[in-house]
């Protein structure tokens, strides 16, 4: 079990994009300070994005040695090791196509691969936070809400002894892996989250930033950048108050986006941000030169994904209707979306970041390189990483990015932090809860009238909750996990919203 924490600890991938689901009244005009667009929101741009080999990046991300480094396959692959991989990685769906034969008998969330000096290594991939399942479905580039990051690794401070590592019969290649994912276990330590569900890739990323250098990517134990977040007043917080909770938008939207994140910060070439992302054993340029090679590809398949199809039965009549109202008055952010779902050659995706005060979602993501964390925008904007994808968060303010919402009933919970449980309370802001907590993890289990998991709300705080009940419940009380903002669906009728709901799981 300590070794799967480690890998999943270690593992986790970023690509990030934003949930700000659903409607607005289009008729909105020019916000002061804004960017002269619908509510003040100004339109990003699209940059040149280098090409890849779709096919290519698809193997490599199934099978591929991106992440350079991992635990010695001969260790995970003990039969007294591989049943607690498949159990806590809460990833026991059938094996994704294109699997080889390593990886076929490994969870869908872990590559088996040969690491550059030889060695054969398992570690976490990009599906850790990327694949997901629905239905009982494994679906490549949907987010994992059920994932247990909740955890805390309890590393010691000293390297591992050299007489144990000789009973388990590595060679010195292996050992070499072994440490260089221990050294990084114990870097990642602080990286848990608060909820079951909650993705740490915000927080892994300043972590791996922090104890790179910046020019050289040479690895140290010691932080080279300082972890000294602010709050929105500029006074320091500890980094168990600066846990910045997120939800893993699916990979589907990022062939529409013209910028990625949340808060539309990821300008450039994309590929750089997922690159970082694996950087857990990358210490050098050259490393990371060949890393973005990989990426290239990557990239150009992600880009290939589309949404899946909603499985279950659809009121086309009420459908229509949901569409009517849906293009008078959410479309404007949102875009609109031809009848085959298929076609998103005529869907039309306006790529506009709106200003935090017009959104009114919970506002750190949006500002964690303005005003919390700025000095880590500098780390990657200087480094291998920023010459591919810059960082720009408050250019030309901060914000957040209304998204595609093509699957959008497959990717609950909702708003960029996964605040909201259903597109009903997208919809309704004054129904949601303060405290909620899913029913249940079966992915069969799911509310086709509310669209999104049954979840049902507790009168307690998550600090209040009993020790056995912490972990499963939402608290929007917390730093970073409000669920405020986005009030443009109180304006609809229930009948309205009812009919909107249906016509979103046409998309």
């Amino acid at each position: 079990m300590a070794l799967d924490r480690s890998v999943q600890a270690l593992g986790a991938a970023a690509l990030l994009a934003t949930v700000l689901s659903s409607c607005g009244d289009s008729s909105g005009g020019a916000h002061p300070g804004g960017g002269g667009g619908p509510y003040g929101s100004a339109y990003l741009a699209e940059d040149p994005q280098e090409p890849g080999d779709p096919v290519a990046g698809r193997d490599t991300l199934l099978n591929g040695a991106y992440m350079t480094c991992g635990i010695p396959f001969k260790i995970v692959g003990n039969p007294l090791v591989a049943p607690f991989l498949q159990t806590s990685s809460g990833d026991a769906a059938k094996p994704v196509a294109g699997r080889n034969a390593h990886n076929r008998r490994l969870p869908n969330s872990l590559n088996a691969f040969t690491a550059p000096n030889g060695a054969e290594v398992v570690n976490s991939n990009c599906l850790t936070c990327h694949g997901g399942v629905f239905d009982g479905q494994f679906i490549v580039g949907l987010g994992n809400p059920a994932t247990d990051w909740t955890f805390h690794l309890d590393m010691p401070s000293t390297d591992l002894p050299p007489s144990p590592l000789d009973l388990l019969g590595l060679d010195a290649a292996e050992q070499e892996n072994l440490d260089r994912m221990f050294h990084a276990a114990r870097a990642l330590s602080a990286t848990w989250m608060r909820t079951v569900g909650n993705n740490p890739a915000e927080i892994t990323a300043v972590v791996l930033m922090a104890h790179h250098d910046r020019e050289t990517l040479a690895w140290s134990d010691e932080l080279l950048t300082p972890l000294e977040p602010r709050d929105a007043n500029g006074q320091p917080m500890s980094l168990d108050q600066a846990r910045v909770t997120s939800d893993p938008p699916p990979w589907w939207r990022a062939h529409k986006k013209h910028a990625l994140f949340y808060n539309g910060m990821a300008r450039g070439d994309h590929r750089g941000t997922m690159a970082l992302a694996t950087s857990v054993c990358v210490d050098d340029v050259p490393q990371a030169r060949r890393v973005d090679g990989m990426f290239k590809d990557i990239q150009a398949f992600i880009n290939t994904i589309q949404a899946p199809h909603y499985p279950r039965a659809i009121d086309h009549d009420l459908a229509g209707e949901g569409r009517a109202i849906f293009e008078q008055s959410c479309s404007t952010c949102h875009g609109t979306y031809a009848n085959d779902p298929d076609d998103d050659a005529h869907d039309t995706y306006p790529n506009l970041l709106f200003p935090l005060d017009v959104i009114g979602t919970d506002p750190v993501v949006a500002n964690a390189g303005v005003i919390h964390a700025p000095e880590l925008v500098s780390w990657y904007n200087s480094s291998f990483y920023g010459s591919i994808t810059r960082m720009t968060p408050d250019d030309p303010f901060p914000g957040y990015m209304a998204p595609p919402l093509d699957g959008i009933w497959a990717t609950a919970p909702y708003f960029h932090n996964g605040s909201v449980p259903t597109v009903e309370l997208v919809l309704n802001s004054t129904a949601r809860p303060k405290y909620w907590k899913r029913v249940d993890y079966d992915t069969t289990h799911y509310d086709e009238e509310a669209l999104g998991w049954p979840w049902v709300s507790v009168p307690y705080s998550q600090a209040e909750a009993p020790d056995s009940e912490k972990k499963y419940i939402y608290d929007t009380t917390y730093w970073s996990q409000s669920n405020g903002g986005h009030t443009f669906g109180d304006r609809l009728t229930p009948d309205q919203r009812r009919a909107v709901i249906e016509y979103l799981k046409t998309l």
